[in-house]
């Protein structure tokens, strides 16, 4: 299994510093929260995770089944969701996931997925006729989904009412199952109920 580990690390965007100092080591099976407010970084350090971010200073090191790992071969062990993940809009569903498919493992087939995300009767229409719940649910879905070690999730209850609230709490504990979690959140409750560990970002700012 992978694991990750940051050390002194820190990212800035000109003057605003957004971490600094931190250490962090993501062992395989464990199960984060990086906590903090609006505009605290948690997007940040979560791109910073995946490798679509780099960092100021430190270091970041992947390892998978005590082997270490370029950037570029970690990602494809990574699985990533956010509320601002772009997917191709003007694709229908259904062939948005065969295309996604070609590039990632899907645990599912891709009328499988939409059907447990409750979108089969969307599978024709364009993304961009989505609603955003619908949108959020299928990213969580297609995260939760994709063969990967490690699972991402930046405030994944975002856009989602009660019952998406739940349908993710259901599907994030049958899918975590063997897999590395950090969820990055703004204190909700309701995104935290399997994690195990805390990250408090304002204590590297």
């Amino acid at each position: 299994m992978m694991e990750v580990t940051l050390q002194q690390a820190s990212r800035s965007f000109g003057p605003q510093v957004v971490f600094q100092g931190l250490d962090f080591h993501l062992a395989s099976g464990q199960m984060w929260a990086v906590l903090g407010g609006n505009g605290s970084g948690k997007s940040t350090l979560l791109k910073t995770l995946y490798g679509a971010l780099s960092l100021s200073s430190g270091s970041l090191h992947y390892q998978r089944d005590q082997k270490p790992l370029p950037p570029l071969e970690a990602a494809r062990h990574i699985s990533y969701a956010a509320p601002y993940f772009e997917m191709i809009e003007e694709l229908p569903a259904e062939e948005f996931l065969r295309t996604y498919q070609q590039l990632r493992p899907l645990r599912v087939p891709p009328a499988e997925l939409l059907q447990n995300a409750y979108l089969e009767q969307a599978d024709s229409k364009p993304i961009a006729y989505f609603s955003s719940g619908m949108k959020q649910r299928l990213r969580l879905a297609l995260a939760l989904y994709s063969e990967a070690d490690i699972l991402l999730l930046d405030e994944p209850t975002s856009n989602l009412d009660q019952e998406g609230v739940g349908w993710f709490q259901n599907l994030l504990q049958q899918e975590r199952r063997g897999r590395s979690l950090v969820i990055g959140s703004n204190y909700q409750a309701e995104e935290l109920t399997l994690t195990e560990e805390e990250l408090h970002l304002k204590d590297y700012q």
